[in-house]
This record gives structure tokens, sequence and C-alpha cells, in this order.
């Protein structure tokens, strides 16, 4: 499994700008999309990329625009050498600038030298409206509990990581004693979809907890659980996907909500152990797709 450390020049995020008429912002010296390694104060990825663009430009946030499906997911992730990964990111440009860029060209989509990021951007719908880099992803509201049984109720969606090393052990976090879920319980690395697709929430969460670089195309849905906490709770949707291949070592970026990361033998997992995690590794090994805990018998 290819690894990086912390802050290595193993990863690279890069600013892919578009303009109006479809061609992408190249620097002339060197010869490349603007592009920087994360940062202790890079929260995210694309944040990097960013960051890389204002300071090789002249352009400023305002200047971009993402469109929504790309608003957390990258174009493109492409493994450059063993454990070298770019993560390449497609903005848009909000207006027409006043004057050009200095030490920069505008190249039609064709001069890129990458053949499957221009494969990638040639299928990239480019008459979407917009959304203000700087603007922040709206939330959606949490719907009060249908007031009967078999009444329509929305259900909270979690995404969750299945991961194996070399040896076919899975990756499991220690949750802080504090924590609002499950404390000092053993867990997958997880988080609550916002306003983003399932696989572009997993792809931040498990950057922003561990600092793992996952490849959107390396994931692939394993295993779901139907889960009621109690009568009064509402159900909850716990998709569980396995990662063919991981960039990076764990690592406690978040250490206020983990405590631990460490990679079990599944046949002696720890406990405690998240009741629907340990059934969602028993599916897995079985070859289930799906699993309930917590309903009534029908």
């Amino acid at each position: 499994m290819s690894t990086f450390a912390p802050g290595s020049a193993h990863l690279i995020c890069r600013a892919l700008v578009v303009d109006r008429e479809g061609r992408v912002l190249h620097l002339r010296s060197p010869a490349e999309l603007p592009g920087a390694r994360p940062e202790a104060g890079d929260s995210t990825l694309l944040e990097a990329a960013l960051r890389a663009l204002t300071e090789r430009t002249r352009l400023a946030r305002g200047d971009l625009c993402l469109t929504p499906e790309l608003l957390t997911t990258p174009l493109h992730v492409e493994a450059s050498g063993p454990g070298h990964y770019e993560f390449t990111f497609a903005l848009h440009l909000a207006h027409e600038l006043p004057e050009p860029l200095p030490d920069t060209d505008w190249l039609p989509i064709e001069q890129l030298n990458s053949d499957s990021l221009r494969a990638r951007l040639s299928a990239l719908k480019l008459d979407g409206r917009p959304v203000p880099v700087n603007a922040s992803t709206p939330g959606l509201p949490r719907p009060a509990k249908a007031p009967e049984a078999g009444g329509t109720e929305l259900n909270i969606v979690g995404v969750h990581l299945y991961a194996e090393d070399d040896d076919g052990r899975v990756l499991l976090g220690l949750r802080h004693p504090d924590a609002a879920f499950a404390g000092a319980t053993w867990h997958f690395l997880a988080g609550h979809c916002e306003r983003e697709s399932a696989v572009a929430c997993l792809v931040r969460e498990a950057y922003e907890e561990a600092g793992l670089v996952i490849d959107p195309a390396d994931l692939e849905l394993a295993h779901v659980v139907h889960v009621l906490h109690g009568p009064s709770a509402r159900p909850r949707m716990q998709l569980v996907f396995r990662a063919r291949r991981l960039g990076g070592t764990p690592w406690l970026r978040e250490p206020d909500k983990c405590l631990a990361w460490r990679w079990w033998d599944p046949d002696a997992l720890p406990d405690p152990l998240v009741p629907y995690a340990r059934t969602a590794i028993d599916g897995i090994r079985a070859g289930r797709t799906y699993s309930e805990l917590g309903w009534c018998p029908a």
C-alpha cells in the first residue's frame, strides 16, 4: 500500500482554472498547473490547491467559482510515481479578467499533458451554474420525525471506510471519551453526509480525520447497515465503502475526536466496538451486502 508522511512532497494539490472559452490557465515557468503540498493550515486538499493558485498568480478567491459537483471532489487523481499522488481540482472564472495574468497562458484543453486529465475535463459539463468558492455549502434542514409509524421520514446517511492492510487487518479508530456518539469505543473512520455525495464525503473525511488520500475511483460500496437506535430515534443508513488503495499512513489530525488509529485482525476485533461496525465487518467477510439493526421483526 502506497504511503506518504504528513506534509511530504508525495502529495500535490493542483488548481485547474477554466475560462469562459473553455481554455485552461497554465504557468509558463515551470510549465504546469499551479500546485502545492498540503500544509498544517489547509483543512482540505482543495484549500491547498487554492493557496497555490493565489500565491502563484494574481487571481483572488473572488475571481473563482466551483461547479457544485466539484465542491469537495477532485476532478482527477493521478499516481505520478510510487507513493506520489496529484489531486487536481477544476475551478471556473467567475467573470472576465480586466487584464492578462503575467507569466501565464490560456491553453486549449487539447494541449494539456495528461491524457486522462484531458478526458475528464472534456467530459465536464461547463453549463451548470457555478458556486462561488468562498461561499459556504448550505446544510439541509432536519425535518421532525414522522408522527406515525410507517410515515415518511428522512434517514440520516453515514459513510464509513473499510480499509485493509497487506495482512488483511481492518483500520479502526478509538473515539474520544467526550465524543457525542460511542465515546471510548472503536469504530470505522466515518462521517455524516452534508450537501455532498457519499463518496465525496468519505474522501473529505478520510483526509480531515486521518490524513489519508483516496481516489474516488478506488472506492466501492461493500455493505449497508440500516440502523434504528431506539423507537424515538431517526433511522440511519450506514454506507460502508471498501478502499482498494490508500495514499498515506493514518495519523491523528483530530485528536479531540479520535485517540488512536490501529489495524485489527478481523478475527480478534477490539472491545468495545460500535455494534453496527462489527455487523458490517461480519457481513463483508461473509459476502453479504445488507444488514439491519434495531428494527422489530416484520
